[in-house]
């Protein structure tokens, strides 16, 4: 199982007790396998969009990582109106997990419900320059939210020992989490965001840094998804799972076995050349 620091689990636990209790009335229920999706009324159309890309996500988990979420249960809360932190700005927030004397981890994802009155009164756009209030956008950050069981449960594959997710640079987490939504959602965000992702890249490439000692990348996200790309464009798409599944005590030297026979200066290098050469 993954095990999670301490301070981790204790603010797991303080987190969990200011989500609105499963008894209180206005929230309904819409439950499956490995989550629920808590619910206001008037906002059924939501939950359906939501299941939607949880199911697709489980697929990818299948498909890409070669896992389910069986050992898993997420309970994720639609929110009509920002709270505690989500808004237009961050509307998705994934915290896990606890084990259960079961052996089950749970966890909590709240999101700013696609249909919550905000998004009409804003006129919000993405580090990307795309608009945050359309489909597109709360498909990717669905996905981006409840993959990481997926990256979590890969880990958990493995015959023992290991780097831990979260023990790895932003850039590797984020950008795994961004990557995977931004080229596994909707159609749109495969070929617009991406092709605005890889620009963004390129123009900014003073971003990405190398090797003092290790790959340092500026914005998590943007950054990070971008390098996801280089890796699965140079390795194969399946070095993401392969990486995760790397027994090195370091993302740093799981990357390196993943890579051979590149050192990492010789790894940037061809980094850094295959953004010269995307096209604006």
């Amino acid at each position: 199982m993954v095990q999670r620091s301490p301070v981790a689990l204790v603010l797991l636990a303080l987190f969990l007790g200011a989500v609105p209790s499963r008894a209180n009335a206005q929230w309904l229920e819409s439950k499956s396998a490995h989550y629920t999706v808590f619910y206001q009324a008037g906002y059924e159309k939501d939950v359906e969009f939501t299941r939607k890309w949880l199911d697709a996500t489980e697929q990818l988990m299948t498909s890409k990582y070669a896992v389910t979420p069986d050992r898993y249960n997420i309970s994720v809360y639609l929110l009509p109106a920002p709270a505690e932190g989500i808004d237009t700005t961050q509307s998705g927030q994934n915290q896990c997990c606890a084990s259960t004397p079961a052996g089950v981890s749970t966890g909590t994802i709240r999101l700013l419900t696609r249909s919550a009155p905000i998004w009409k009164a804003a006129n919000v756009m993405s580090s990307l320059g795309l608009p945050k209030t359309g489909d597109d956008y709360h498909a990717k950050v669905l996905l981006s939210e409840y993959i990481p069981i997926g990256h979590y449960a890969a880990q958990d594959s493995r015959a023992s020992g290991g780097w831990r997710y979260y023990g790895a640079p932003a850039w590797f987490v984020q950008g795994l989490q961004e990557y995977d939504a931004i080229f596994h959602s909707t159609d749109s965000n495969g070929t617009m965001t991406a092709k605005r992702l890889l620009q963004w890249a390129k123009a900014n490439a003073t971003k990405f840094l190398c090797c003092s000692p290790n790959l340092t990348i500026a914005d998590a996200y943007n950054g990070g998804a971008t390098f996801m790309a280089f890796l699965s464009a140079e390795f194969g798409e399946g070095v993401h799972a392969r990486l995760l599944r790397n027994p090195a005590y370091t993302v740093e030297g799981a990357l390196a076995s993943e890579t051979q026979p590149y050192s990492p200066q010789q790894l940037f290098d061809r980094f850094r050349t295959w953004l010269e050469a995307i096209q604006p």
